[in-house]
């Protein structure tokens, strides 16, 4: 039996998690014999299971439900997903999670759209099997053996939007196992703005100078992800490789990072996105690297970042912004970014330094690797653990 999404999105919590009031349920619409319940964006309770269907999928939070009951799901999602066709939700960005809980032996999960995309299999906890698609509609057995009893299963996508959007259609438990419906396992969110050191670029490679391929990303390795599960927070990662504030890698103008930003599929060019569906308690902003990588003017770079710093601010009034710089920019280049937040007058930004130490050696590309990520990971858990108590 697949755990398929269904046709339309009930009435929904509001984007903080604070539940529904009764007259507004939190809830999808009830499955049928033959379908699912409905889709819950921001946090409600998507429709109860039947005997053939399941009940609807939480983006963004554990709210919602009727009377302030916790609602739970069959499964639950993180990333931005574009629902425009109900059954089949695709998303793009790096760290697209779908994550479920299986009593049984065996898990499947069908899949649809991009091949050549890699998502990491982590069973309770633990990074397990490797995940390539082949394109268009397949199963993939994802967990197998598993001991008696319930088992958490998470689905992470390791390369960026740009190898393409993944359509999720439903996991598949194996004979005699059955989904077990759980509530929103995350206490907190965290969105992160970046290029190729935040989407996981070359992290796996064994040197500076290897070639970069689908194989030696992993999002999953990346600072952000390990923060993420540090903090047991949900993270949408809005990365691209090789795009800046002001100017791409090597001057290049087309498609910055702060249009990027708008949209819900990455390589779709609409400005698209609803910031509602998922608000974040912090903000993590790393960009600059690709501006630096060509000749710019301080003040064209400090008024884009700014401008950026703004367009955060107005999607997200009440989370904190961290704002990373990097030493071996240069005190010079740093000092820009921090003119950039000053010049806003944002009591809510914080700046976070990351440093490279070139004994922990490179990824493609002379990229981070997995061991300075492991580092930076601890650097931003840190931030967020010393300015919101998480």
């Amino acid at each position: 039996m697949s755990l398929a999404l269904a046709g339309c999105s009930g009435a929904v919590g509001d984007a903080s998690g604070a539940p529904a009031s009764a007259a507004s349920s939190g809830s999808g619409g009830a499955a049928t014999t033959s379908g699912a319940g409905g889709v819950s964006d921001r946090g409600g309770a998507g429709g109860a299971a039947s005997t053939t269907g399941a009940g609807g999928a939480g983006d963004a939070g554990g709210a919602g439900g009727q009377g302030g009951s916790t609602p739970r799901f069959p499964f639950h999602r993180v990333g931005r997903f574009d629902d425009s066709e109900a059954s089949r939700p695709k998303a793009s960005w790096s760290g697209t999670t779908l994550r479920t809980r299986v009593a049984g032996s065996s898990l499947s999960v069908t899949l649809g759209g991009a091949d050549n995309v890699r998502f990491q299999v982590e069973v309770d906890g633990q990074p397990t099997e490797l995940l390539q698609t082949t394109g268009g509609d397949q199963t993939y057995e994802v967990a197998t053996g598993l001991s008696p009893g319930e088992h958490d299963v998470q689905l992470v996508r390791r390369n960026e939007g740009t190898f393409g959007a993944v359509a999720f259609l439903g996991f598949v438990p194996g004979a005699g196992a059955s989904i077990v419906e759980t509530p929103w396992p995350y206490a907190h969110r965290i969105e992160i703005i970046g290029d190729s050191l935040t989407a996981g670029y070359g992290i796996e490679g064994t040197s500076g100078d290897c070639d970069f391929s689908a194989a030696t990303e992993s999002y999953y390795g990346t600072y952000g992800a390990i923060a993420g599960r540090n903090v047991n927070a949900a993270v949408h990662a809005i990365a691209v490789s090789g795009k800046g504030v002001f100017q791409n890698y090597a001057g290049n103008k087309d498609t910055l990072m702060p249009a990027l930003w708008r949209r819900t599929i990455t390589n779709v060019a609409k400005d698209d996105w609803d910031f509602s569906r998922f608000v974040p308690d912090a903000v993590v902003v790393n960009l600059g690297t690709n501006d630096f990588s060509a000749a710019l003017a301080e003040a064209d770079f400090e008024a884009a970042y700014a401008a950026l710093l703004g367009e955060v601010r107005g999607a997200y009034p009440g989370a904190m912004v961290f704002c990373v710089t990097w030493a071996h920019w240069g005190a010079k280049k740093e000092a820009w970014v921090k003119g950039a937040m000053a010049a806003t007058g944002d009591a809510g930004l914080r700046h976070v330094r990351f440093v490279i130490d070139a004994a922990d050696g490179y990824g493609c590309d002379y990229h981070t690797n997995l061991v300075t990520n492991a580092k930076l990971g601890e650097v931003i858990t840190q931030a967020l653990r010393t300015e919101l108590g998480w």
